[in-house]
């Protein structure tokens, strides 16, 4: 997974003419270029701006490949794709984007979110069930989860200043922070979603087998 993005983002950046045509434009995409605000994301502006995302989604990928299964990792980094291009579509403010930092705050935050909440469902699961689990690593879990979103959201806030933003000192452009606020309450709704889903379909089986083998108990009446 992360040597495909790797690939896919430095062989984009080295493309010939592939920046110019997938990042972002307003006059372009309001005369019909609608696969802008999603394309922007695989794009960067200069060759620094892509290895430092490309390697930070590395970073990610590993670091959390220990927790949190890659499945749910896709679904976070579709999230943080789909929230970026929704407010860079929507945002008439926004002039033109590319770069994946938002769709990677969308990665970290459902990482993140992920680890949270799994931990409270294999609780409540593990109780509906009369299991025991290993509730340190529970707790681990959790507050592994609640740290990082709470320090992602501590970022977040002292870098927001709306609009485009002033120009990083580490890059030579402004950074639009929109993008990574979307980018990361996209990620965490698309982890939260499908975990409920999953959460709800695991608390539906449990609740049929219980039935069912109350149901073997019962001695039948002769």
């Amino acid at each position: 997974m992360a040597i495909i993005f790797v690939l896919v983002t430095l062989g984009l950046q080295l493309w010939p003419g592939a920046s110019e045509l997938l990042r972002f434009s307003r006059p372009s995409y309001v005369q019909g270029s609608f696969w802008q605000p999603l394309t922007a994301q695989w794009v960067h502006l200069t060759g620094w701006h892509a290895t430092g995302n490309a390697l930070a989604f590395a970073l990610i990928v590993v670091a959390s490949s220990y927790w949190i299964r890659w499945p749910l990792q896709i679904l976070a980094l579709l999230g943080g794709y789909a929230g970026v291009a929704a407010v860079v579509a929507l945002d008439p403010d926004c002039s033109y984007y590319a770069g994946a930092s938002g769709a990677l705050h969308g990665l970290l935050a459902g990482n993140a979110a992920g680890l949270a909440i799994e931990a409270c469902l294999l609780h409540r699961l593990a109780g509906e069930g009369g299991h025991s689990l290993n509730a340190p690593l529970l707790r681990c879990r959790f507050g592994l989860g609640a740290f990082l979103l709470s320090a992602l959201a501590l970022k977040l806030w002292l870098q927001s200043g709306g609009g485009m933003g002033a120009a990083s000192s580490r890059w030579s452009f402004p950074v639009y922070q929109s993008a990574h606020w979307a980018g990361a309450l996209g990620g965490i709704t698309l982890v939260f979603v499908a975990l409920a889903w999953r959460g709800v379909a695991a608390s539906k089986m449990h609740t049929e087998c219980r039935q069912q083998e109350q149901g073997q108990h019962i001695e039948p009446v002769r």
